[in-house]
């Protein structure tokens, strides 16, 4: 049976961890099974979370860019806190993933968010965390890139998020 790694980007509590631990595939007559690697996400009661639901490491680790921390928070982040770049991310994966399932945060581009607010400085911080998980795991494995990277997102994505969307498939 192959064996496929799976490494989340902003990995919440483990649903869509769970949902790789319970999904079967099969291609041209070759059984397969998804085996999770760990996540990362910047909430540590997620990563608990996380890690006692699927058994994998979580990492507790902030995505943002500096220039995005602060548009998002309003100040500057703590003299602890440090931007993450790729050899972190390769690190928190401990292998090389075949897929890369990344599942930002969705509120600037949800339609419960008003218009007027989703334009906002903090929310488009936040919506630029789309492209920078994309980009952060394609520079932290540009040498021999995952064979597939999945983005769950809120569908709205493709309207209020039409110009990341661009940005990130020219990016792959």
């Amino acid at each position: 049976m192959r064996e496929f790694g799976v490494f989340h980007l902003f990995a919440g509590s483990g649903g869509g961890a769970l949902g790789f631990d319970r999904a079967s595939v099969e291609w041209r007559g070759i059984p397969g099974r998804f085996r999770n690697l760990g996540g990362v996400d910047a909430d540590p009661e997620a990563c608990s979370d996380f890690e006692a639901l699927t058994g994998v490491p979580a990492t507790v680790m902030d995505l943002f860019s500096r220039e995005d921390y602060v548009a998002y928070h309003g100040h500057e982040p703590p003299t602890e806190w440090q931007e993450i770049g790729p050899e972190e991310l390769r690190r928190a994966a401990g292998e090389r993933p075949d897929v890369i399932f990344t599942s930002p945060p969705c509120q600037g581009f949800s339609a419960l968010l008003p218009s007027q607010q989703a334009v906002s400085d903090k929310y488009q911080a936040l919506n630029r965390l789309t492209f920078r998980g994309i980009w952060l795991a394609l520079e932290a494995w540009k040498d021999d890139p995952p064979g597939l990277i999945l983005l769950e997102n809120v569908p709205r994505i493709t309207t209020r998020g039409a110009d990341l969307v661009a940005d990130i498939k020219a990016l792959l």
